[in-house]
This record gives structure tokens, sequence and C-alpha cells, in this order.
């Protein structure tokens, strides 16, 4: 009778569990999903931008004039900014998703070692989106990351590859372009393509 009534509890608590299970699982495949929603929005609204965006000593003016030459220009440019802030946050939200159900372990190291990867190339790929729009604030915070950069070993031969030059201030934002717009985006698109192939292939969440 005891053994009858515990296989009784047990069978009433594992459907429980798997709902629960399922539940984290889908909140954690959402929130990727998200993520990678909001890199399609930020690549369709910056191929808009890449058009009329001119780096340089141009960078701030052709933002400012981006209302007139552009139907919508400010929208595209908000919607632009406010996808990359999501996608950070989004990424970010995954992670501790997957650091909470320690879906980290074994067959599945490989996605948590290239999500990590694409969380710091999506924070840098936001940090040289605000380095574009040029001006005084773009410049302050150019040259706080160069500092960040020069005080690791080798730091100013990096600096000098991703800012371009020794001051990070005026020409910087052409290299900062090249860096947002085509290595950096490109990175993180491949990087998301290769997360969920991984996932497809079973390296993913499970609900245990």
């Amino acid at each position: 009778m005891g053994k009858q009534g515990n296989n009784s509890f047990m069978g009433h608590i594992r459907p429980r569990q798997i709902r629960t299970g399922a539940l984290r699982l889908r909140a954690t495949f959402c929130l990727g999903g998200f993520s990678f929603l909001a890199f399609i929005v930020l690549t369709i609204t910056g191929v808009l931008l890449l058009f009329y965006y001119q780096p340089g000593d141009r960078a701030f003016a052709s933002l400012s004039e981006l209302n007139s030459v552009l139907p919508y220009g400010g929208f595209v440019r908000s919607l632009h900014f406010w996808a990359g802030q999501m996608m950070v946050i989004s990424v970010f939200m995954h992670m501790v998703r997957v650091v909470w159900s320690r879906a980290y372990r074994p067959l599945r190291e490989l996605n948590w070692i290239t999500g990590v990867v694409l969380f710091g190339l999506t924070v840098i790929l936001d940090y040289s989106g605000y380095l574009l729009r040029g001006g005084q604030e773009s410049g302050a915070a150019a040259t706080v990351g160069q500092a960040l950069f020069t005080s690791l070993p080798g730091g100013q031969a990096l600096a000098t590859v991703f800012f371009g030059q020794p001051s990070p201030l005026n020409g910087s934002t052409l290299n900062m372009f090249v860096w947002h717009a085509f290595i950096l985006a490109g990175a993180v698109g491949f990087l998301q393509l290769f997360h969920f192939w991984r996932i497809r292939r079973g390296g993913g969440v499970r609900p245990l």
C-alpha cells in the first residue's frame, strides 16, 4: 500500500516538474529569439543609415540632417539605437537563464562559450555605435575606451587598430564605422547563426 501510494505521489509530481522545466526552456529560448529579432531590426535600420552616414568631420552633421534626407530618418535612428540596447539586455538575460538552469555543463559548453563571446561582441558593437555620433560626448567616450585599452598588455597596439590613431578624437569615426558596420556586425551575426545551429544539433538547453 505504501509503495503504491509513493508511486501515485511521484506520478503526480513528475508532470509538474516537466511543466516547470518546459516553461523555463521556453523563457530561455524566447530571450534568445528576441535577441535575434533585435539583430534583424539592427541590420535593416543599419543598412538604411549606411547610405546617409558620413564618417569623419561630417559624422555629427550627417546624423543631424538625417530627417531632411531620409523619410522618418529620426525614427529609423531611434529604432536602431533602442534595438541595440534591447539586444544587449536580452542576451544578458538569456545568459542569466542559462546559468540559473546550469545549461553550461558538458555537452553544452561550446554553446555557453559562444554565448559569452557573443555578449562581449554585442557590448563592443554598441560602444562603437555610440562613438559614430561624433561630437564631444563620443570623443570623451573614446578617450575612456582608449585608456582601458592602453592599460592592458600590448594595449597601445590594440587601441591603434581599434581607434585608428593615437588620439581618439575626430578621425576615429572612420575606423569605428568599419568596425561597427562590417567587422563586429558580421561577427555577431555569424555567432548567432552558429549558436542557433548548435541548439538545433542538440547542444541547447533541455528541461531536466
